[in-house]
C-alpha cells in the first residue's frame, strides 16, 4: 500500500545524499503510482550522480535497470532525462557499455529510453556512439 502522494512528495523534500537510509527510500518510491511522486523520486535518486562523497553511480545504475525498461512510456521518459543522461554525463565509460550490452541483449524498452536522453558532460564527445548503438550500427565494446 502506498503512502498519499502529498505524504510522499514531503518526504522527499527530506531525502538527500548525508541522510541516513534517504537513497533507500527514494529508490522505493520511484515506483509509488503518483507521477508527480515518481518524478521527484527520480529527481532525489540523481542527487547521488554529482560529484561528492556521497557519489554512488551503481546504485543509480540499478534504478535504470529497475525502470527504465517499463511498459510506462512516462516512466521511461523520467529515467532518461532525469537519470539515465546524467549517468553518461558523469560515468559515460562505464555507463555505456552497460547500456550497450543490455540493448545487444534484446532490450528494445532501454533503446527506447536512452533515445530519449541528451548528451551532457562526458558525453557530448562521445554522443556518436550513443547515436550508433540506437540506430544498431553497434555492437563492439
Amino acid at each position: 500500500m502506498w503512502e498519499p502522494a502529498d505524504q510522499a512528495l514531503a518526504e522527499l523534500e527530506t531525502l538527500h545524499p548525508g541522510v541516513d537510509g534517504a537513497f533507500v527510500r527514494a529508490r522505493r518510491l520511484v515506483a509509488h503510482p503518483d507521477n508527480d511522486v515518481r518524478w521527484q523520486a527520480l529527481i532525489a535518486v540523481a542527487e547521488w550522480l554529482y560529484p561528492g562523497p556521497h557519489v554512488d553511480p551503481d546504485a543509480v545504475w540499478g534504478v535504470v535497470l529497475e525502470h527504465g525498461v517499463s511498459d510506462d512510456e512516462d516512466m521511461r521518459t523520467g529515467v532518461a532525462t532525469v537519470v539515465l543522461e546524467h549517468l553518461l554525463e558523469y560515468h559515460f565509460d562505464v555507463i555505456l557499455p552497460r547500456v550497450r550490452a543490455r540493448i545487444l541483449a534484446g532490450e528494445t524498452r532501454l533503446r527506447d529510453t536512452l533515445g530519449s536522453c541528451w548528451a551532457f558532460g562526458e558525453a557530448k564527445a562521445r554522443w556518436a556512439e550513443v547515436e550508433a548503438l540506437l540506430e544498431g550500427e553497434s555492437d563492439a565494446e
